[in-house]
């Protein structure tokens, strides 16, 4: 594997890495109690994930197509 690769990958790794604390928020707030914060954070998890998984997906789109065609 040529170092042009290698720092795709790495970059790969630290756009997966600095999103994960995004979506951490959402998983937290999924766990919040709807008996004292409502069901509104309950429904802003399930679309905050939602678009964690759509933003992960277009990402190994991304970056498996560059790989693959290169």
């Amino acid at each position: 594997m040529n170092s042009k690769n290698i720092d795709l990958l790495e970059a790969k790794d630290d756009v997966y890495n600095s999103f994960r604390l995004i979506e951490n928020i959402f998983k937290i707030m999924d766990t919040s109690s709807p008996e004292v914060y409502g069901n509104l954070t309950s429904l802003y998890s399930e679309v905050g994930m939602a678009l964690c998984h759509n933003f992960r997906n277009k990402l190994g789109d991304i970056f498996g197509n560059y790989f693959i065609d290169r």
